[in-house]
């Protein structure tokens, strides 16, 4: 009896043991689970657009794609999904931060499931030294920075393309993809801040790269120009400096001047913020080691999509789209081109010997050379002749009638000209057609939009042959251009006659327009 029992008590605990390391192990299962759930990062964007900045100020052409290529890229090498990321194109100041307070929801919720959460934001259009300007509303970079500062993301990467957005780094204060963003040796915390430029410059577009010159040397940056390691992957600080580097290079001669960007970083920990993975790309082009020089790569629209400086002597792998693209080659005075087909999931390798050579400069990529020249041809300050037809309606012996003329001369780096015009009455008068003529002085100011105001004064002396006599006149006057092309214009504007003798035919007021060629 007494060994029965022993027996059946050796039995339960030895059952309970089991129980018990079953239970344990599957515990450590769980956990391991959950860590390893846990491991994946989860990354989140916001993307703003916006072209309208107030109506004081020139609405411009490229934030909102550019918005759009910055959040594909992220979504394609940057492992956003498409479920975490969301574009704003021309927000008001309301959605904005709406958007804002659904993000710091979302990276909260997410810090339950995932190791690690960062948040990258993207803004492009206009600002000033203090706020974000969405049409005519205000965003202050305070605000903003509040914003990011209560998110409990791991971390915070924001980037601004507008003018004067170095001023924000000076504030105190889909289809699933795999986790390849995790870096063993990378686990930086706290916050970035890359901006277009400083405090005090413009942000410049470019109709040549159909875009900023920022953003698109960062997006060329981000599907591999920048990896500068050649590991496959490029972090927040090669992108930064390959951005920086091509930036300043590309403004330095434009009528804006150059133009810096700026990089503030907060972070503590080791390692590096792994921005794009060009593994993961759906294609990848691989320049090899024998072909170098200034790179100029087109999508199937023709569209400029990476531009770089190769050196010889080492790979660069590009991520790309799937599709037919022109590779264009500048090296040693000469050009080369190469047309390419990337297939889905391929990797397609060009060398030295895939390149025909070029003979004329215009058959590469539709106006970068155009463009270069143009902005060689401001800075150097050369002279350009031009003509106009001009038109002044005014009174006439108390009739309205219509004086008509020429005006032929040279301008000095777009902005000052200096020629001579002169006018006729177009009417029917028995009695005399008055006349006059002299030199004039004119400037253009300059402006971002297609209307550009101008002042000038005309000196000169007229016959009025009704009274037998002549006169002198300086005529002062104030008009607005609208460039119709670079070289085709029209102006309007109205003057003032003041007369150093009696006229008694012409009145001292006038409006008038014209036709200009090649100003």
């Amino acid at each position: 009896m007494k060994k029965n029992l022993l027996i059946t008590v050796l039995v339960l605990i030895f059952v309970l043991m089991v129980d018990v390391s079953a239970s344990a192990q599957s515990s450590d299962e769980v956990k391991v689970k959950n860590e390893t759930e846990k491991s994946v990062i989860r990354r989140f964007a916001l993307v703003v657009g916006a072209n309208d900045g107030g109506p004081h100020r020139a609405k411009l052409r490229y934030a909102v794609s550019d918005a759009k290529a910055v959040l594909k890229v992220l979504e394609e090498m940057g492992g956003v999904l498409a479920d975490d990321s969301r574009l704003l194109v021309e927000p008001t100041r309301e959605a904005f931060f709406w958007e804002m307070k659904r993000l710091q929801d979302r990276v909260n919720r997410a810090r339950a499931e995932h190791r690690r959460v960062e948040v990258i934001f993207y803004y492009s259009g206009h600002s000033d030294e203090k706020n974000i300007l969405v049409g005519k509303e205000k965003i202050s970079y305070q605000d903003f920075r509040d914003e990011i500062n209560r998110m409990e993301a791991d971390v915070r990467i924001a980037i601004l393309d507008s003018c004067a957005s170095g001023a924000f780094t000076q504030l105190k204060g889909g289809k699933k993809r795999a986790p390849f963003l995790v870096d063993t040796a990378y686990d930086m915390k706290g916050y970035a801040v890359m901006t277009s430029s400083s405090s005090d410059e413009a942000s410049q577009e470019s109709d040549r790269l159909e875009g900023s010159y920022f953003t698109h040397y960062l997006i060329s940056g981000l599907r591999g120009a920048a990896d500068m390691t050649q590991d496959g992957r490029v972090t927040l600080n090669e992108a930064y400096q390959f951005s920086f580097n091509e930036t300043l290079a590309q403004t330095e001669q434009t009528v804006s001047g150059p133009q810096h960007p700026n990089y503030n970083i907060q972070m503590s920990g080791t390692g590096d913020v792994v921005m794009t993975d060009i593994r993961h790309s759906s294609t990848i082009l691989v320049l090899g080691k024998d072909v170098s020089g200034k790179i100029f790569i087109h999508d199937p629209k023709d569209v400029l999509v990476v531009e770089l400086n190769k050196p010889s002597g080492r790979d660069i792998e590009l991520g790309l789209e799937k599709g037919k693209y022109r590779v264009i080659v500048i090296a040693e005075g000469l050009i080369w081109e190469s047309k390419v087909k990337l297939p889905e999931g391929k990797r397609v390798a060009l060398a030295r010997d895939d390149f025909k050579k070029m003979d004329k400069i215009d058959t590469v990529a539709r106006g970068d050379f155009r463009a270069i020249k143009r902005k060689t041809f401001k800075k150097r300050g050369k002279t350009t002749i031009f003509g106009a037809w001009l038109n002044k309606l005014t009174r006439v012996r108390d009739t309205w009638s219509m004086l008509s003329g020429f005006q032929f001369g040279l301008t000095f780096n777009r902005s000052l000209s200096i020629g001579f015009a002169g006018f006729a009455n177009t009417g029917d008068f028995p009695l005399g057609h008055p006349v006059y003529w002299g030199l004039t002085v004119e400037y253009l100011f300059p402006a971002r939009s297609m209307f550009q105001p101008k002042v000038g004064i005309l000196v000169g002396a007229g016959e009025e042959y009704l009274l037998s006599h002549g006169f002198y006149v300086i005529e002062p006057e104030a008009s607005v251009t609208f460039n119709i092309t670079r070289k085709f214009s029209i102006t309007s504007g109205i003057s003032f006659r003041i007369n150093t003798r009696e006229n008694a035919v012409l009145s001292p007021f006038s409006w008038g327009f014209s036709l200009e060629l090649g100003r």
